[in-house]
């Protein structure tokens, strides 16, 4: 319990070290997180737009999913890896645990491994995302540390191979 502790003490310092508001990356994990509660409801409300296009469910789960991945990764892990890996666990659990409520609990509902498919595909996505951020983050903090440094070998700068 004390590694949690310490880890949620020292998380605004990671934060603002990697240039981010902790206000903000909690807000887009809100949101996404009341995004996830839609899955739970007992069919979708009546007008809801698009409703009946073909394959739009699909989008939302692959959206939603990469949306909650990414912003739980920006809030919870801005610096190290190790809470990443929980967070898609935690995220392929409740892919799972959606599907087998929609499918046991919610009658108007129906449990699909296609929504389970798209579920994942949104996890890597969302993950993938996170990974781009920290990659270009990094290579800017680079550059910032040595400014002089060419980014561009010579013999590729001349037209050299």
């Amino acid at each position: 319990m004390d590694a949690v502790v310490d880890f949620l003490r020292r998380l605004p310092d990671e934060i603002r070290r990697v240039g981010g508001s902790l206000p903000l990356r909690a807000g887009l994990l809100l949101l996404a997180l009341l995004l996830n509660l839609g899955f739970y409801l007992p069919s979708l409300p009546e007008g809801t737009p698009g409703a009946g296009v073909p394959g739009l469910d699909k989008v939302v789960h692959l959206v939603v999913f990469g949306l909650t991945v990414f912003a739980a990764g920006r809030l919870l892990a801005p610096r190290r890896r190790f809470p990443m890996g929980w967070v898609v666990v935690v995220a392929i659990a409740h892919a799972l645990l959606i599907e087998l409520i929609q499918w046991v609990a919610l009658p108007q509902r129906s449990g699909d491994l296609g929504d389970v498919l798209f579920d994942v595909l949104g996890i890597a996505l969302g993950a993938g995302l996170w990974i781009g951020e920290r990659y270009r983050r990094r290579t800017a903090e680079a550059a910032e540390l040595d400014p002089q440094e060419d980014p561009l070998p010579e013999s590729i700068e001349n037209g050299v191979r």
